[in-house]
């Protein structure tokens, strides 16, 4: 069965890259939202199994997004991404993810291998 992973970056050539990391394999179908907005519509109407997302987002802080997310699709796994932010470490920006609810958090940028690792995590 396919899992179906919505990843969620502000960054259009980071979602790029994941997209096409995770359509490589072919264990996933992918769906995107370019900022947190687009992401929490998505996670309510689409229910994905799992979401790769950046933690630090324009118009919401990473404990408000990971809480929303949260709230919109519950029984999904997040795994979040940050390589901080304007004002933020990276170490900083994933341990509020991480108190926020996300269940994997990595630093950007985030190599495949443990990405995928991660997302596996979550399916089984």
């Amino acid at each position: 069965m396919v899992a179906t992973v919505l990843v969620a970056d502000d960054d259009p050539g980071v979602r790029y890259a994941l997209k096409r990391l995770l359509d490589a394999s072919g264990d996933y179908e992918v769906i995107e939202a370019d900022g947190c907005e687009a992401a929490l519509e998505l996670a309510a109407s689409q229910k994905p199994d799992v979401v790769v997302t950046e933690a630090a987002m324009p118009k919401m802080t990473a404990i408000e997004y990971i809480k929303a997310l949260r709230w919109a699709c519950p029984r999904a796994g997040i795994v979040a991404l940050s390589a901080g932010g304007m004002h933020q470490s990276p170490e900083f920006a994933t341990g509020l993810a991480s108190t926020a609810g996300a269940d994997e958090v990595l630093r950007k940028p985030a190599r495949n291998e443990p990405l995928i690792e991660a997302i596996d995590r979550l399916l089984h």
